[in-house]
Parts: structure tokens; sequence; C-alpha cells
């Protein structure tokens, strides 16, 4: 594909930072917009919109450093621990984005003596055309590209970077798909008297999301750290679709338990 665009001098254009900044821009846009027409207080984002940036590049970083000692450190070294530093290296976890964003979120929140789930439901779908955007990013970079296949949507790349020449699986399309899938479930129903809710949509889309990334990390080709034989992607999905699916179910449970009020 085109891990890079172009080069003038030093200066060189990589694709996967250059889509992940277009999905930065156009989700801030985004739940600028879904925050005014709630009503919800803006003036958080600019009192607060620098921590949490920080705190959730910080945090994602982190996750996946941790996750990747045996790369970052195969023996104990300053130049390893340096080399956390060096982000452009594009080693960054979207887990720990996610929980970096929502440890802020909720310190904020709990200042502010607000509830955490309006902000979060206004988020999700901002969220989530991130999401899309970036993985247009990581497909043209090589990132996340999926295991060997015979389908006629497999994909070749000629990079250093992805370990097979023969066609794979795109799974960067892929969870553009069901994540544009989501999107659009959540704007249809919307009106729902269940979506209304605070924290509903939230926990419709982590439940969708968690359970069909666990499904697509199957598919997945690139090395990662594993526990216990198992992508560590894949566990935290796994543990993450049976809590928010618990939450759910318990909401929805309560939801058609209510009694209905007629004139």
């Amino acid at each position: 594909m085109y891990p890079i665009l172009f080069e003038i001098g030093p200066f060189t254009l990589h694709s996967l930072w250059l889509f992940v900044t277009i999905a930065f821009i156009v989700g801030i846009i985004s739940f600028a917009k879904i925050a005014k027409r709630q009503r919800l207080d803006l003036g958080m984002l600019f009192n607060h919109g620098i921590s949490i940036i920080f705190i959730t590049l910080l945090i994602s970083r982190l996750t996946f450093f941790l996750g990747n000692l045996q790369y970052y450190m195969p023996t104990f070294s300053l130049h390893g621990l340096l080399s956390f530093f060096f982000i452009i290296d594009k080693g960054l976890s979207f887990w720990g984005a996610l929980a970096g964003m929502l440890i802020m979120f909720g310190v904020v929140s709990l200042k502010r003596e607000e509830s955490i789930l309006k902000w979060l439901d206004a988020l999700i779908v901002p969220l989530g055309t991130g999401i899309v955007i970036a993985n247009f990013g990581q497909l043209l970079d090589g990132q996340a590209y999926g295991i060997p296949t015979n389908l006629p949507w497999g994909i070749t790349y000629e990079s250093i970077n992805v370990k097979y020449t023969v066609p794979v699986h795109p799974t960067q399309i892929y969870s553009m798909l069901y994540v544009s899938g989501i999107i659009s479930i959540l704007k249809k129903y919307r009106k729902h008297e269940f979506l209304k809710h605070e924290g509903n949509q939230t926990l419709i889309a982590i439940t969708l999301y968690s359970f069909i990334r666990f499904l697509t990390e199957f598919l997945r080709g690139d090395d990662v750290s594993e526990i216990f034989g198992i992508r560590i992607a894949s566990a935290i999905s796994l543990v993450i679709f049976f809590i928010s699916g618990y939450c759910l179910y318990k909401r929805i449970k309560s939801f058609k338990k209510k009694p209905i009020i007629t004139d």
C-alpha cells in the first residue's frame, strides 16, 4: 500500500499519522456539534482538553509499550526505556487510548459533579467516526493486517512491516464496515425510548464493538503479545463484552419492567 504518501527533503508524510490527525479533527468537530445539540457544557473541553489528550496518549502508549516489552526491551537498557517516548514508531494501543479517555472524562465529570454517561453517549458516534478514518490510515500503512486468505477481496502488501507476501484479510476494512454499521444503528434508532436513557447508547456500542472485535482478532496476522496463547486484544475484548453485555442486559430487563403510562 502507501505507508509514505510523499517526501520533501527531510519531511515525510506518513499515511497513518495523516489519517489519525484527520480522524481527531473530524471527531472533535462531530463531538462539538452533538454536545451543542444535547446542550452539554463545551467549556469542559476548552478547560481540560489538553490534559484529556495528554493522558489519553500517555496511557495508549504505555499500554502498547508494556504489551510489547519483548520488542522494546529484550534486555533492560536505557535505550529501551527511552524508546517509550518515540511514538513516531506508531506504537499506540486503541484500548489504552479508550481507557485513558474514559479515566479523564470520569475525573473531570466527578469534579464538575456531572454524570459521565451523558458525555459518553455524545462521544460514541464521533469516536466511531474517528476509528473508521484511522482504520483507513492503517490500511494504507500496513498496520493491523490479517492472516493469509484465498478470498477474492484479499489484499497484498509490499512492505517490510507485513510478514506475508500473499493476499491477506483486509481486517482494517472489516473494522471500517462493522464500526460504520454500529454508528448507523445508533443514528437510526437514537429516538427510541430506550436509547434516550443516559448510558444506553454507550453500552450498546461497546457491547457490539467488543464482540465483533473479539471475532476479528482471530483474523489478524500481525504479531502481538499473547496471554495463555490468546492475543491480549482478544482477551480484553472478551472481558469488556461480558461486562458491558451484562450491564446492558440488566438495563433492558429493567426497561421492559417499566410501567406504561397512559392517559
